[in-house]
């Protein structure tokens, strides 16, 4: 997957030729191209010097990880008083939505409607051509990247991690409140180790080979498609900075901060009544 991932010829975006499935995935991905040609980031290629330099400034504004977590400190008690207790006054994907929407602005604020448009994109990019016609067909799909846009102040990066990158960070909530609830786990486990057991990764990735390519051990004919299965390669190797190909090209900017937070909301939870860890 390494070698795949790294290989020059094998893109992120898609170009619609090929096959009936190449120009299916490709117009779905489409919809996150502004009129203006730019596209979120998480869709453009490895030689996109644009990709490169806006990756290398958000990294560096992701690495002040102190201050940062200290901006969301509201949310990440609130998380871990849900990791807890089972309990939130919000639903946990809002929490989640505003901590990360903070990361880039101070006044972001998530809401059931922003976090349903959220939801509305994810669905749009797994589901199959009914489901996606009538997403689409609705208005649903132009209403929540309108929404997600507007909130994110038409920072692209902001759009993806409050939109499609953040689900991430739901499910590895949720798993933490399910080790939470098992036993004295709580204040047995240390949070680099919940952090282990907690930390997801993409499911799945696509890619197509631009040209014919040999990529390690594997042969990828001209335009084929290629799903990159993150997760389950990151279970054979799990180590958190592998989830977010830290050491490739591609590498999360927020390789730094997420795990930070969510050992943030392990020892928020792990916290009493006194605010004594």
């Amino acid at each position: 997957m390494v070698a795949v991932n790294d290989a020059s010829m094998v893109g992120r975006s898609l170009s619609g030729r090929g096959g009936v499935m190449n120009r299916w995935i490709a117009a779905k991905l489409a919809v996150f191209r502004a009129p203006d040609g730019d596209i979120w980031p998480a869709f453009r290629d490895q030689l996109d010097p644009l990709r490169a330099a806006r990756q290398a400034a958000l990294e560096v504004a992701l690495s002040n990880v102190g201050p940062l977590l200290q901006r969301i400190a509201p949310e990440i008690v609130e998380l871990g008083s849900y990791v807890r207790n089972g309990v939130a006054r919000r639903n946990t994907g809002v929490i989640v939505q505003q901590a990360v929407g903070r990361l880039f602005f101070t006044d972001y604020a998530a809401s059931e409607e922003s976090y349903e448009a959220a939801r509305t994109l994810q669905t749009w990019l797994s589901a199959w051509p009914l489901r996606a016609y009538r997403i689409r067909r609705s208005g649903a799909l132009q209403a929540s990247l309108d929404r997600i846009m507007d909130l994110s102040r038409g920072d692209m990066a902001c759009a993806h991690a409050t939109a499609l990158a953040m689900e991430n960070l739901v499910k590895s909530v949720e798993l933490m409140r399910r080790l939470a609830r098992h036993g004295d786990n709580l204040a047995k486990i240390e949070p680099q180790d919940a952090l282990a057991h907690s930390l997801r990764a993409p499911v799945r990735v696509v890619r197509e080979a631009r040209d014919e390519v040999r990529a390690g051990p594997v042969w990828l004919p001209s335009r084929s498609l290629v799903l990159l299965a993150v997760e389950s390669a990151r279970r054979q190797h799990p180590v958190p900075s592998f989830a977010f190909f830290a050491s490739a090209w591609n590498r999360c900017p927020a390789h730094s901060i997420v795990p930070a937070l969510l050992a943030g909301v392990w020892q928020a939870a792990r916290a009493d009544t006194r605010g004594r860890a």
